[in-house]
């Protein structure tokens, strides 16, 4: 009997041990402070092997990062944000320090730029036109870079999220959208980061956080056509392959009810299954901050995401 009451007593000792660690760590995410934008702009930001142009622009540019080996390499497709608009240091440069972090991971990365709604040019058809181009541009460097096209993820951040949102069904455009091309290159799967699914719905918000004038370039009045009927996800069939939302609890520009809804929305008129991953502690920029433990796992979700078709 003593020694049944001393096994449950170390038991028991274990249990609060166990508790207390948890609870420790819960509290270490609660208080952790979310990235500020300043220190998300402050990083260095790597060189990339190689910038391809398809455009006159300065933002008609991709960044190629490509990691050690002979490869055919898996890639991924990445789209910055900066809230649609030409603000200095928030073009594709921001997403360099994640770039090389893939790289290191065995992934090839195709970063491109595109011309802002505020840009020449820019807006729409403009913004979404070279997004489409600059990624139909990838299957041409395929052989040059020695690239490996059947596995392939588009990953963007905030603005970039709803792009790469858009990017993964441009083969589901209406008919008639002048956005629509043949032969458009799809990724196989989308990974979306605190990115804007139902355009039409968060529209109220984007002078408020982007600046008056943003989504009446993004959106312009076409007439008797709905300005989002070939531009906002939410609007439009689903992707063909897999969706991952990702949002960071204390997002304060994208929250996740954002993500949420898209998803439910997909499930119940579409019956397509989104994956929403809610991050702990996690803010806007979080999600592409090398040494967070949001990117540790969004990078994780990227490396799965290339496995299909391996």
């Amino acid at each position: 009997m003593a020694t049944l009451t001393a096994a449950i007593q170390n038991s028991v000792m274990s249990l609060r041990t166990l508790l207390a660690s948890i609870a420790a760590s819960a509290a270490l995410v609660v208080h952790a402070d979310p990235v500020e934008l300043n220190t998300f702009i402050a990083l260095e930001k790597p060189t990339p092997a190689a910038v391809v142009r398809y455009g006159p622009a300065s933002s008609q540019a991709v960044d190629v990062f490509l990691p050690s080996g002979k490869g055919p390499h898996p890639i991924a497709i990445l789209i910055h944000g900066g809230c649609w608009r030409d603000i200095p240091g928030a073009g594709r440069e921001q997403l360099r320090p994640i770039a090389a972090e893939l790289a290191i991971q065995g992934i090839a990365v195709w970063s491109i730029g595109y011309r802002r709604a505020d840009e020449n040019g820019g807006g729409y058809p403009g913004t979404f036109e070279d997004v489409a181009t600059a990624i139909d541009e990838l299957p041409s460097q395929v052989a040059h870079y020695n690239l490996d096209a059947s596995r392939t993820v588009v990953v963007g951040h905030s603005a970039g999220g709803h792009l790469a949102l858009w990017a993964s069904l441009r083969d589901r455009l209406p008919a008639d959208s002048p956005l629509r091309v043949k032969n458009a290159f799809v990724p196989r799967a989308v990974i979306s980061l605190a990115g804007v699914a139902d355009l039409k719905a968060f529209s109220r918000f984007v002078p408020v956080l982007c600046g008056p004038g943003i989504i009446e370039r993004l959106a312009p009045a076409r007439g008797s056509i709905d300005p989002y009927a070939d531009i906002s996800p939410a609007q439009l069939p689903p992707p063909p392959g897999s969706v991952v939302m990702v949002s960071g609890i204390l997002d304060r520009l994208v929250p996740p009810y954002v993500a949420d809804d898209y998803a439910r929305l997909m499930r119940r008129t579409q019956s397509k299954e989104v994956t929403l991953v809610d991050i702990p502690g996690a803010g806007h920029f979080d999600l592409v901050m090398p040494g967070t433990a949001a990117w540790q796992e969004i990078k994780s979700r990227i490396v799965e995401a290339l496995r299909i078709g391996s």
